[in-house]
């Protein structure tokens, strides 16, 4: 064992021909660590790599424990680094520091999270394209191949740093080549809330580096039904700040207008005279001319396959008279810029030309009206003449999918005031001729082009979506509730008066055992300051002893289903193989809103209610998962409600284990040691000395002079 800086090294060995290195910073979760470490340590390469896994101050003895004991069987190859917690930046800046001292051959380093897995070829292809690319490339992505739920993120597609701007497309499990490190990129240690990595590879493009894709890796991530959560509801916004104010040379106006046109054109002018389609975002600079089947096919990819940018933003239409003319007198940038200004107040912009030879000189005026204020029924594509349109590309596109066949309804988009704008031009141009009126019957002429192809096999068919209407009536509670917190009500309890607190006891129906067990728990909670309520949320009818019904303060009835029918399981609602049935996302809602005027709400043995717990926590609710055995027939078995509780864990302030084999199981899948606590209470023996040591629930509850 040897010290680097503060830093505390473990590994021994020939490091002179190290090639890549693996940076595994750690903290907590030691159980998914063995994971991470031994996929790191089995992957299949022509030159030799080292593990450097970075113990981030982690206050679990198990985790120091899982790194040294990794260490000492695999000296030479990994290396194990403690230091003081300081933060998942610092923790790979820490790894990467050691790594270039170490390894005087490093060509690369790649970053695994230590809840993550990689498979055995992963390192030997990052390397194989980083070797292959240009001096420019400064790190290697794959694509996320997400386990857990399962989900696969496609990265691929040419790299855009336009898109980089505002969309993180390199994960984490990104190979850095040595060129970007010796540069002086490094993580932002001041970034604690996440987004590091998208920071990190920024600092790449500042200095002129770009990144490659990579596919077929084997890069696995972790997804939990509670990161995809808070990952939806997350406020990106003082983070992006943050970024911006650390490169504002890259997200000056014209540093983004710059990486816009290079990854693409913000127009499409079809030339219904030409059958082209002419792509530009600055008038005469990078114009591209796409035949009509081209520009059809790309569009119609564009939602299917990667690659921002292909397919511009905004489609206009107009003769190639009409357009040749305006760019001659430099006037067709002004003209589109126009179009588009419009076009963020209407669904459509329609434009009548009148066009007269001037001697000299040129004059030109726009007037306009807008059409279909606040409309909310749909409207046909107009076919009364007009000499320029111009529509967001997406709206002809869902157009297609929506109704490839019949009269075409277009639908004002809800965020812009008027379906329609009808503007006109007046030109007066040496030479100028009256444009032909055609814009309104080659618009018709485009969307049936794209609907004869969309309408292929080939192209997957098309399905009709159903059109929500928003209908207002009299004062609701909707009305609040749904602007507020995104719930249709809430329960209408009324904080009791004085110290207590509310608490909700969610049982299923028709676990007996759980009922009694939740009973007792309310007992236990009103002697802390509680008012206890059960809550029955689930199906089947509801049977309680007397003793059991004085338990609590209320019984609230949540039978689910109530209208709807349940949704089938399909391959997307399992956690690691344990099924974990949804809940419709209008019962979701009113489930939350049953909970949301609880302090605490304690889920005893009723996996249905996890995925409940991240919402509650966004809005101030306390969470408590009670796991133990089940008496129902036909539930899952211990180990699986354990699993499924594992994917929700992070939505979980406590996990109280209601006997020594549910506590190992805990331990086993992972669960933070802070977070599982023993019910003084409970009746189990004290037959496992670990889970006799397990801290007390009663550590869990706030002191009776702070509760509101």
């Amino acid at each position: 064992m040897h010290s680097v800086g503060t830093h505390i090294a473990s590994g021994s060995g020939d490091a002179e021909h190290v090639r890549a290195a693996i940076v595994v910073p750690t903290y907590k979760h030691s159980g998914l660590l063995v994971e991470a470490l031994s996929t790191a340590l089995a992957q299949d390469t022509d030159f030799a790599y080292a593990v450097v896994v970075v113990n981030d101050g982690c206050p679990f003895p198990e985790t120091e424990r899982v790194c040294r004991e990794f260490a000492a069987a695999h000296p030479g190859r990994l290396y194990h680094l403690h230091k003081r917690n300081a933060g998942l930046s610092a923790a790979r800046n820490s790894g990467i520091a050691f790594a270039l001292d170490a390894f005087p051959a490093l060509e690369a380093v790649y970053f695994l999270d230590s809840d993550n897995r990689i498979r055995p070829h992963l390192l030997q292809r990052m390397l194989d394209a980083l070797r292959a690319a240009g001096p420019r490339v400064g790190w290697a992505y794959p694509d996320v191949d997400k386990f857990g739920f399962f989900e696969f993120c496609d990265m691929s597609g040419a790299y855009s740093p336009l898109e980089h701007l505002f969309r993180n497309v390199s994960e984490a499990g990104s190979m850095a080549s040595r060129r970007l490190l010796d540069s002086g990129v490094r993580f932002d240690e001041a970034m604690r809330q996440g987004s590091e990595d998208w920071e990190f590879w920024l600092q790449g493009l500042e200095r002129g580096f770009h990144g490659v894709h990579v596919p077929g890796t084997g890069f696995g991530y972790r997804r939990r039904g509670e990161s995809m959560l808070t990952e939806s509801e997350r406020d990106y916004r003082p983070i992006l700040t943050h970024i911006q104010k650390r490169h504002p040379a890259l997200f000056a106006v014209r540093a983004v207008l710059r990486a816009e046109a290079a990854v693409g054109r913000r127009y499409a002018v079809y030339l219904p005279d030409l059958a082209v389609v002419r792509c530009v975002t600055d008038p005469g600079v990078g114009e591209e001319d796409l035949p009509l089947a081209d520009f059809v096919r790309r569009v119609l990819r564009a939602p299917e396959r990667p690659g921002y940018g292909e397919c511009p933003s905004l489609l206009a239409v107009m003769d190639s008279g009409l357009y040749e003319l305006l760019t001659r007198y430099g006037l067709l940038r002004g003209a589109l810029w126009v179009l588009e200004r419009t076009a963020g107040q209407a669904t459509l912009v329609r434009v009548a030309t009148t066009a007269r030879a001037a001697e000299s000189g040129c004059a030109l005026s726009w007037s306009g009206t807008a059409v279909g204020l606040q409309a909310d029924g749909p409207f046909p594509l107009p076919d009364d003449g007009a000499d320029m349109a111009m529509l967001p590309t997406t709206v002809l596109l869902d157009l297609v999918r929506r109704q490839p066949a019949g009269i075409p309804l277009l639908e004002r988009e809800s965020w812009k005031p008027c379906a329609e704008a009808r503007l006109s031009l007046t030109l007066a141009l040496p030479g100028a001729l009256q444009p032909r009126a055609d814009a309104d019957s080659a618009l018709s002429a485009l969307r049936e082009a794209m609907a004869e192809a969309w309408s292929r096999p080939s192209n997957g068919g098309w399905a009709a979506a159903p059109i929500d209407r928003y209908r207002a009536g009299v004062a609701t509670p909707e009305d609040v509730y749904q602007t507020v917190h995104r719930l249709p009500s809430v329960l209408p309890m009324l904080p009791p008066t004085g110290n207590r607190r509310l608490a909700a006891l969610v049982a299923d129906p028709a676990d007996a055992r759980g009922l009694e067990t939740a009973a007792r728990l309310a007992r236990w909670l009103a002697g802390k300051g509680y008012d206890a309520h059960l809550v029955a949320l689930g199906r089947g009818d509801l049977t309680l002893a007397a003793e059991v019904v004085e338990a609590f303060a209320s019984v609230i009835p949540h039978p689910l289903p109530l209208v709807l029918p349940e949704r089938p399981l399909t391959r997307s609602d399992a956690y690691l193989g344990t099924p974990l049935r949804p809940l419709d996302r209008t019962e979701e809602d009113w489930a939350v809103g049953t909970l949301a005027v609880f302090d605490l709400v304690v889920t005893v043995r009723h996996g249905a209610a996890h995925p409940l717990m991240g919402r509650l926590r966004a809005l101030g609710v306390t969470g408590w998962a009670v796991l133990g055995t089940s008496a129902v027939p036909d539930a899952p078995s211990l180990a699986d409600a354990v699993n499924g509780c594992a994917a929700f864990e992070h939505a979980y302030q406590t996990v109280v284990p209601l006997d020594a084999q549910t506590f190992r199981l805990c331990q086993g899948l992972g669960f933070p040691p802070d977070k599982l606590r023993r019910w003084e209470d409970a009746t189990e023996p004290d037959v496992d000395p670990d889970w006799a040591a397990c801290a007390p629930l009663s550590l869990c509850l706030p002191e009776p002079s702070a509760a509101a």
